[in-house]
């Protein structure tokens, strides 16, 4: 929101502004006319020096409190955005709205800022400007200042019909080049994979096709902005016109005839100026259309509930859950993890594993059917508190550009050095604090690029292990350790389980293997569930599974 007082500040000496403006171009009529009748025209070189000076006095106060306007936007819209991203439904961030995201904290800010002072302001100047003029000219000439009011609502007619003409095609132009700009943040991110493959070049790519999409949009700008700046410019052309013929029917002298031409020309100007702000003022439409999209973006809610007494620690209740409709990833899951077990989710890849922990996270919200966690529906959770309950490995690990500690100590930014290092030691991170130049206080890099897959996978189970949270979450949370250390790290899980439930999604049967529960997911289905053995006796699914995974681990590279 916008200090009422400072807004007061921006409008009046905007407004004064408009009108010093004016009173300079009206002041013009009885100057000119006596410099050429060769009358003294000291006075009114007076007054149009005064209303110059006072003018750009005014317009210098007006922007000063034009960017204090704009920062206090900057700085509201970026705690707003920050705030409302950090409630988003993670399913909600879609690759063209990750892109939208990006755009709108990057430099969406920025243009508003500036928007104030280079948009705003001169286009409020000049709309204000043939009103006063016009209404100046009444003084002068009221045939004159007649068709000046009257020619006013036509220019501006003109000039919509100009930016309608246009619109559209410009928000194509915008789609296309949002499309762009994200297909090109692949094709690089992708650069790796496409040389291992072979392939160069964008023909025939997704990429490709994007660029493709935003030359014909290129093109379509460029023909129907043609059109408009032809209208605009012959109503612009035929009020001059109006203007001129009155001004010589309805002037006493030659010099007056002059001085009211003169004054017509300087009344076209505004309309000019929002002609060329037009390209601008339609981009900032953009800008605040894509951060209202960001501000009405759905949030998470909910309030503080302590877990039921009794109640399981995980319920899935015939959940079903689709990225995009008629494209199911669950249909119908449902099943129980009780407090201080463990319960391994084991299937094919594409079976929905993941999907179900971040069901479970709240990362993503059921389509149909309930998740209750402590005996509580997620949905009715608030997600600081449900987040607090939850320590959550994934296979992907993300680790910020800082230190090894501060990583770790993301867990739970309150901790003490010995229980970081507590923590770090059952992860088995204290050969890598040993190696490194810095030990703990050495940077990770971006994304963690100074470790490896393994050692990156480790430090976020230590940041996990820290948190000790009542419900820990696995995804692969071992698939980049070697044996040795997987073991280690499974074995230290379950000494310190305690009441903790733990879900993991694992594939390495030594992991499956520790579970006290299986469920077997395929298609996005629980076909089996029960203990290892069980599961192994009824020589279902999951024994053929465990067979080919068995067969598997004893395969050799001759």
């Amino acid at each position: 929101m916008i200090d009422r007082r400072l807004l007061v500040r921006y409008l009046v000496p905007a407004v004064l502004g408009a009108m010093l403006r004016a009173t300079a171009v009206l002041t013009l009529v009885p100057l000119l006319t006596a410099l050429f009748d060769g009358t003294g025209a000291w006075g009114w070189t007076a007054l149009f020096a005064a209303a110059v000076v006072c003018g750009w006095a005014v317009e210098y106060a007006v922007a000063h409190t034009g960017f204090a306007i704009g920062f206090g936007l900057l700085n509201g819209l970026e705690t707003r955005l920050l705030d409302r991203l950090q409630r988003v439904p993670l399913g909600w961030f879609t690759t063209e709205r990750k892109a939208e995201g990006q755009r709108a904290l990057t430099s969406s800010g920025r243009e508003l800022c500036q928007s104030i002072t280079h948009l705003v302001t001169p286009a409020v100047n000049a709309l204000a400007m043939p009103l006063l003029i016009g209404l100046g000219l009444l003084a002068f000439s009221p045939a004159l200042g007649l068709v000046a009011l009257a020619a006013v609502p036509v220019l501006l007619g003109a000039l919509w019909a100009s930016m309608r003409c246009v619109r559209a095609a410009d928000d194509a132009y915008a789609a296309a080049s949002g499309e762009a700009g994200t297909r090109i943040v692949e094709l690089a991110r992708a650069q790796a994979a496409l040389r291992a493959a072979g392939r160069a070049g964008t023909d025939g790519t997704a990429v490709g096709r994007a660029l493709d999409r935003q030359r014909r949009a290129v093109l379509r700008l460029v023909g129907f902005g043609l059109p408009g700046h032809l209208l605009f410019g012959l109503a612009a052309q035929g009020v001059l016109i109006a203007l001129a013929v009155t001004a010589v029917a309805s002037a006493g002298s030659a010099a007056t005839v002059v001085a009211l031409l003169i004054v017509g020309v300087r009344f076209i100007e505004p309309f000019t100026t929002l002609a060329d702000l037009s390209p601008a003022l339609q981009a900032l439409r953009g800008t605040l259309a894509r951060v209202r999209e960001l501000l009405n973006a759905p949030v998470l809610t909910g309030d503080d509930r302590e877990p039921l007494t009794g109640a399981p620690a995980v319920e899935l209740r015939d959940v079903h859950f689709a990225h995009e409709p008629g494209r199911p990833v669950l249909s119908g899951v449902s099943l129980t993890v009780e407090r201080g077990t463990t319960t391994a989710i084991v299937g094919p890849s594409g079976a929905g594993k993941t999907t179900l922990l971040s069901l479970i996270a709240r990362f993503h919200e059921a389509s149909a059917g309930t998740v209750l966690v402590g005996g509580h529906d997620v949905t009715a959770l608030d997600p600081a508190v449900h987040m607090g309950r939850l320590g959550i490995v994934f296979q992907d690990v993300y680790l910020f550009d800082a230190t090894l500690r501060a990583n770790i100590a993301l867990g739970r930014p309150g901790a003490t050095d010995g229980e970081i290092a507590a923590a770090a030691s059952t992860a088995r991170l204290d050969e890598l604090v040993e190696r490194l130049p810095g030990g703990w206080e050495t940077r990770v890099g971006d994304r963690g690029a100074a470790l490896s897959g393994g050692e990156r996978q480790r430090v976020s189970i230590a940041r996990a292990l820290l948190k000790d949270a009542p419900l820990l979450l696995l995804d692969e949370a071992t698939a980049a350790l070697d044996n040795a250390n997987e073991a280690a790290i499974i074995g230290a899980l379950d000494a310190r389980r305690d009441g903790r439930a733990t879900v993991i999604v694992a594939h390495r049967l030594s992991t499956i293997a520790r579970a006290d529960r299986i469920v077997f997911l395929e298609e996005g289905r629980v076909v089996e569930s029960g203990s290892l053995a069980e599961l192994l006796a009824s020589g279902g699914r999951f024994a053929g599974y465990w067979a080919r995974r068995e067969a598997a681990a004893g395969w050799t590279v001759v």
